[in-house]
C-alpha cells in the first residue's frame, strides 16, 4: 500500500451496524459513485476498506482504485437491552 490512509476494518463497520459502502470514482472529472448493500458481509473482519480499493474500476470511466466509505446513513441501531 503506497501512503493513503489506513481506513476502517470491515469488523469495526459491522460492529458500528454498518453494512453498506460507497465507492466513488477517483477521477474527479468522472463522480460516479455507487453504493454496495451488505458489502461488509462479504469481507472477513480485519481487512480495511483502503485493502480492496484497487480491486474496482470504474464502470463509466474505466479508472482503478476508487475511493471506498462506510454508508454511515445505513448503520443499523441496535435493541436496548430491558432488564
Amino acid at each position: 500500500m503506497d501512503d493513503a490512509a489506513q481506513k476502517i476494518t470491515f469488523g469495526e463497520m459491522r460492529a458500528a451496524g454498518v453494512r453498506n459502502v460507497f465507492i466513488y470514482c477517483s477521477d474527479h472529472r468522472c463522480s460516479h459513485c455507487v453504493t454496495i448493500e451488505a458489502c461488509a458481509d462479504r469481507w472477513p473482519d480485519d481487512l480495511r476498506l483502503s485493502d480492496i480499493e484497487d480491486r474496482f474500476v470504474c464502470t463509466v470511466c474505466g479508472k482503478r482504485g476508487p475511493d471506498v466509505r462506510p454508508d454511515w446513513t445505513s448503520a443499523q441501531t441496535r435493541p436496548e437491552k430491558r432488564a
